[in-house]
């Protein structure tokens, strides 16, 4: 485990007892999860403070991911990481926005000198919120090695109660075939009786040749009902190690090893995250410690085994799963019901395009082609494509892409103004287009995407609509502390706005949970009484809207 510079430690950033909402490594989307989310009583304005001495080295303030995140540097190169803030202390608020002004844009990252903004331990940097892509209030706190690999902060000084064992929720078995391509279409599940809160038994497994495991879990800390990711998890076949999964570091490189290490298929089926107990070919995650094998055990006809599971919590309670084991010989009939498990037979799944893992390729149906540069999945991978009623079929969301795919649609039949309002949208389980990041050269459209499954080519000609409650055309609205303006955009979505009150910029915050924006009257932008509102609008398919109104209030107020 990575040792802090000078036994440096971090103590709390928030006052009283920490509780949870998320741990360091759980699986989150399509990444680890890099820090811990610690609860605020679902509330926004909880003083945050330095968890050591340090100064302010980075500074970012966006309308999604890490949201207003304010980046620490501390001893030895170590840093901390305070993100979804609210607002920043008064220093730092105001060399923000200072800078929002100047450069006429919400949306800021910055790098201060090292001798700008100095703070103690303890000292007052902010105050938690849920700006950004944050699913409600809370605090997310990181830290990080001197080259910007997030570790368990656990390890280095942050304590939080936890008297409960993790708990299993699933236990899948995968036997490998000759190929070794595609394991988790084979997986399938074992049951497990629970003898006591932490001692469970599977059922019996009869089969031989190579196999690996995964498993389903979740931890709870105490004061808190969330089901976060585990700390720890050691294999052993017959008393011997064979695979340690810790979570103590993973570097940003890594993280999109995730779906790698998950039992991706079983996911988009279930909704149920399995963690691979083995490492997969094409995975370096430094959390596999692969002791024996990669986690793969060999199992003999005619031989009994025990393999077991111990999962521990960073205070280290500790659960033990007992899978036993008898080696048969395998038969055809063995073979086929391995399959019983999975979305289709082998069968159903005809005319399959081989995606080479090693080298580039391309396909084309139709008017769209679609370009998979090499390395795109984790493995050599068959998938099914076809192009019906113009809309472009990936086959389905079963296997996780490692790098982009590129998606060109030519559009020559089409009309100048269909193709000024064009994009590539995926579709979602409901039929509903998810706007993709499109380009246009001439007639011809691009996107590149990350999943796959159905796409298709949409046209936006709706503007965005733009509402506000207060202040009515010519009121006087001097006592308000805040101007609030609702902007949304239910086809292609909002690309960016602008706003200006007697034609000189103010600085409008955007929260897309919310679908508003928001200026504080405090910036004191506009001294005259009068107060002519301008707000312009745009989409991602070039649609603008714009709204305007005229309003008073007392000067310098």
């Amino acid at each position: 485990m990575a040792q802090m510079s000078m036994d440096l430690e971090f103590s709390s950033p928030l006052e009283g007892t920490l509780r949870l909402s998320g741990n360091f490594g759980e699986l989150r989307g399509s990444h680890f999860h890099a820090g811990l989310d610690i609860k605020t009583n679902l509330s926004i304005g909880k003083p945050v403070y330095a968890a050591a001495d340090g100064y302010v080295s980075r500074v970012k303030v966006a309308h999604f991911g890490y949201g207003k995140a304010l980046y620490l540097t501390h001893e030895g190169g170590f840093s901390s990481v305070y993100a979804h803030l609210d607002r920043f202390a008064e220093s730092i608020q105001e060399y923000i926005k200072e800078t929002q002004y100047k450069k006429e844009q919400f949306q800021v990252e910055l790098f201060p000198s090292q001798d700008k903004f100095v703070f103690k331990r303890g000292d007052l940097i902010g105050y938690s919120g849920n700006t950004g892509s944050s699913g409600g209030p809370h605090l997310h706190f990181e830290v990080r090695d001197p080259q910007s690999r997030p570790l368990n902060p656990l390890s280095y000084g942050i304590q939080i109660d936890d008297a409960h064992a993790p708990q299993p929720t699933a236990l899948r078995w995968y036997p490998v075939s000759n190929s070794g391509l595609n394991l988790e279409e084979e997986g399938q599940n074992l049951a497990l009786t629970p003898i006591n809160d932490h001692e469970f038994l599977a059922e019996t497994l009869e089969t031989s040749g190579w196999i690996g495991f995964g498993l389903g879990v979740y931890d709870k800390q105490d004061g808190s009902a969330n089901k976060n990711g585990v700390y720890q998890m050691r294999c052993s076949l017959n008393g011997s190690m064979v695979q340690d999964i810790v979570f103590d570091r993973i570097s940003f490189d890594e993280t999109k090893y995730m779906n790698r290490h998950m039992d991706y298929l079983h996911y988009q089926e279930r909704k149920q995250r399995v963690q691979k107990l083995f490492r997969s070919s094409n995975n370096p995650l430094g959390i596999l410690k692969s002791l024996e094998g990669d986690g793969f055990v060999e199992i003999n006809p005619g031989a009994a085994y025990t393999y077991t599971i111990e999962l521990y919590d960073f205070n280290r309670n500790r659960t033990l799963i007992t899978v036993p084991i008898v080696g048969v010989e395998k038969s055809d009939k063995t073979k086929e019901q391995s399959w019983e498990n999975g979305p289709d037979a082998k069968n159903q799944r005809a005319e399959l395009i081989e995606i080479p893992h090693s080298a580039a390729t391309s396909w084309s149906e139709g008017n769209y082609s679609v370009f998979f540069p090499k390395e795109c999945f984790y493995e050599s991978t068959a998938l099914s494509l076809s192009v019906a009623s113009e809309q472009l079929l990936l086959d389905q969301d079963r296997y996780p892409l490692f790098k982009p795919i590129k998606i060109t649609y030519r559009g020559d039949h089409l009309g100048e103004d269909d193709l000024a309002h064009a994009y590539i949208a995926r579709l979602d389980q409901y039929g509903k287009p998810i706007h993709q990041n499109t380009s246009r050269s001439g007639s011809v459209l691009q996107a590149s995407v990350s999943t796959l499954g159905k796409y298709g080519v949409f046209f936006d000609r709706t503007p965005p609509s733009i509402s506000m409650k207060a202040p009515d055309e010519g009121q006087w609205y001097s006592t308000a502390k805040k101007l609030k303006i609702t902007i949304k955009d239910s086809e292609s979505g909002i690309a960016d706005y602008r706003a200006t009150i007697n034609d000189k910029f103010i600085l409008m915050e955007y929260d897309y949970k919310t679908n508003s924006l928001t200026y504080d009257f405090s910036d004191a932008v506009i001294s005259e009484a009068a107060h002519n509102l301008k707000v312009v609008v745009l989409d991602n398919a070039g649609n603008s809207a714009t709204f305007e109104r005229l309003f008073y209030r007392k000067a310098n107020d």
